[in-house]
């Protein structure tokens, strides 16, 4: 009874806000995935791009390693962190903090080039601080004076 009148008090003094804190992270930085006969974790922040293949997806690990999931490209998007990843093509989504260049309609991840689609391309860019002018995103508009 004593042990147990204890534990509870223990349990009371933990800071609550902390121990949700910790969960949420947690939780939002990986999920499980049906792979090889197992559900196996997967770290969000290992995540390079995603390529869609039909029902099929292929996860791309930094390390250069993949995995192909029976989940469409737009459902395996709906577990990750939407501030991190952006769809910029029908078939690819990619980790925004490993972008390194845009040339065009081009977005390199190191050596590894994805076409930036028309649909995905404002949204891309809305993410991303520019200096200066970014070219045919910004379009000035012609007013016609017709006095």
């Amino acid at each position: 009874m004593e042990q147990k009148q204890n534990d509870e008090e223990m349990e009371n003094s933990l800071p609550a806000g902390n121990a949700v804190v910790v969960s949420d992270r947690y939780l939002n930085d990986r999920f499980f995935v049906w792979y090889d006969d197992a559900y196996r974790m997967v770290l969000c922040s290992r995540i390079a791009w995603l390529q869609a293949d039909g029902d099929y997806c292929f996860i791309h690990f930094k390390d250069g390693s993949k995995i192909i999931v029976v989940h469409p490209l737009k459902k395996v998007l709906e577990v990750l962190p939407p501030e991190q990843f952006a769809r910029v093509h029908r078939s690819y989504a990619v980790c925004l903090e490993l972008v390194d260049r845009l040339v065009g309609n081009t977005l390199y991840i190191g050596k590894q080039d994805f076409s930036v689609s028309s649909a995905y391309k404002e949204d891309l860019h809305s993410r991303f601080r520019f200096l200066g002018k970014v070219k045919g995103l910004h379009k000035s508009k012609v007013v016609k004076n017709n006095k």
